[in-house]
């Protein structure tokens, strides 16, 4: 298998996948967690989009504000005015204070010019906010609906991405044996399983299917030869300064 921006040589470790950013030692979701994992080389990002009440893309795991910033609400009530001007840093350390929660183009903006590719999670959103629309119309303003890839728990949503742009790289999340059947269905390249639905048997069947995989969230570094062995393209991880330091051993 010739390597590609989507997957590993045969044999190779996992390709390591920053999730949510280097989230160990910045703040989740943030710019500065984005910078850290570039600043590392991390050849993948992984992040998270919910809808504001205006319509605009924002990078955050939860669909409210409460645990990772100083105010409160859910996402979906809020407007991006509202919601720019939280505190996403402090509740990590001090040292972060001030940092904002950013929009999918601030994000795209830092990585687009960088080799690091990004791994946009759509999160579950009331209808309406034209969420995969947004996403797609990013993704083709920067010209990278060809190298990043869309990921969703939610089958709906990857399909009418596929529908709006089938050019786009799309990835179905969840458990391991389900998934895999979904993503045989309806045509998806990527299952991201969880790391505990995920064995040799299952990477082997969703090879010989033509899917890759990507098992979450992976933080042990003594089990990154247990993942080689059996074939995994790419792991997902809350330490990619130790998986990254671990592989380069």
């Amino acid at each position: 298998m010739v390597e590609d921006i989507y997957g590993k040589s045969d044999n190779a470790a996992p390709i390591v996948e920053a999730h949510r950013g280097d989230s160990s030692n910045a703040p989740e979701n943030t710019l500065a967690a984005f910078r850290a994992a570039v600043e590392l080389k991390a050849r993948w990002i992984e992040l998270d989009v919910h809808p504001t009440r205006d319509g605009a893309l924002i990078v955050m795991h939860d669909d409210t504000v409460d645990r990772t910033t100083d105010g409160s609400g859910a996402i979906a009530a809020l407007t991006l005015e509202e919601i720019s001007r939280l505190d996403a840093g402090s509740w990590f350390d001090a040292r972060f204070a001030g940092e904002r929660v950013p929009q999918l183009r601030d994000v795209f903006d830092l990585v687009a010019p960088t080799a690091t590719r990004i791994n946009i999670e759509i999160k579950a959103a009331p209808p309406g906010l034209n969420v995969t629309r947004g996403v797609v119309e990013l993704l083709r303003a920067y010209g990278k609906e060809r190298e990043y890839v869309v990921s969703s728990f939610d089958l709906a949503a990857l399909l009418e991405v596929q529908a709006a742009a089938p050019e786009i790289t799309l990835a179905l999340i969840g458990g391991g044996p389900d998934i895999l059947e979904k993503a045989k269905q309806h045509g998806l390249p990527w299952v991201h399983a969880y790391h505990l639905t995920a064995n040799a048997d299952f990477v082997a069947e969703a090879h010989a299917a033509g899917k890759r995989v990507n098992v979450w969230t992976v933080d042990d570094p003594e089990t990154l030869p247990a993942w080689t062995a059996i074939g995994v393209d790419k792991i997902c991880t809350n330490r990619p300064a130790t998986m990254l330091a671990a592989l380069s051993r």
